[in-house]
């Protein structure tokens, strides 16, 4: 049902209730037990992800909106925006170069770690650091890890992980609270389809939370894996963030073991 819900065969909580012959509030209530947030979320997001596809195929703003499922320009807009930081034209008039940027970035020989936190890290600094490491990656992939208070991102990650040419990042700064880890891999492609259509793309998602801060040095390994039904949409847009990271407007780090050499743009 999940499955359905996302390519838009169902779209309402009220269709899903009558597939599985519960009640509309029961339904919910487990689904969000078992997600880790509303099914309303899900089904937004999951319009914004068809709309995102519509779009990479070429498909302009109106076609994509419909197409998606979005009632109106206005709500498609909206939506549009809160999961991808930007409005469908600007989004489907940037895919081009900003896939062409990271493109570039991939074909370095040295390892890159590029930052975005949504916090002042020296506010931040743990006693104790989570390590993160991703295992199955393929040679040239870029891997996008993100630690959040929310299984499912809109927008931009409370800490956001990118990791060229290598697969461990240790966190030593990020604000107290609760954090889901995720990883999703963008392999190195011609096609700039593969840089904002995610469906397809190896990921994993730690269902146990972090704790933070940690009482002492902690371990979380992510292993790739293909998509699986109850993963929430990817709807961020990651050329974006990478490259705004990459212009100096975020944090930097040259590094094989998540400690950084010295911070500076390229």
């Amino acid at each position: 049902m999940l499955d359905a819900a996302r390519s838009g065969e169902i779209d309402s909580l009220d269709e899903l209730a009558a597939q599985a012959h519960f009640s509309r509030f029961h339904l919910s209530r487990l689904l969000k037990k078992h997600l880790g947030f509303p099914l309303r979320d899900f089904l937004a997001a999951a319009r914004v992800e068809r709309s995102i596809d519509g779009l990479v195929d070429g498909h302009n703003v109106t076609r994509s909106q419909i197409d998606a499922g979005h009632d109106s320009p206005s709500s498609f807009h909206r939506a549009f925006r809160r999961h991808t930081g930007m409005a469908p034209a600007e989004y489907r008039k940037q895919m081009q170069s900003l896939a062409a940027f990271l493109m570039r970035q991939q074909n370095r020989d040295a390892p890159l770690v590029v930052l975005h936190r949504r916090f002042v890290a020296g506010e931040h600094r743990s006693a104790h650091p989570l390590t993160v490491q991703v295992s199955g990656a393929q040679p040239g992939s870029a891997l996008f890890v993100a630690l959040n208070p929310d299984p499912l991102v809109r927008d931009e990650p409370t800490l956001g992980i990118a990791l060229l040419g290598t697969n461990t990042y240790n966190v030593d700064a990020i604000p107290a609270g609760t954090y889901y880890v995720m990883v999703v891999e963008v392999p190195r492609r011609s096609d700039v389809r593969a840089y904002f259509q995610m469906a397809g793309n190896r990921r994993q998602l730690r269902r146990v939370p972090v704790q933070f801060p940690l009482t002492e040095r902690a371990t979380v390994d992510l292993e790739l894996r293909e998509r699986i039904a109850e993963d929430p949409p990817i709807t961020l847009n990651l050329p974006r963030l990478f490259a705004q990271a990459a212009k100096g407007q975020l944090d930097l780090e040259v590094s094989n073991s998540g400690q950084a050499d010295g911070p500076g743009t390229p």
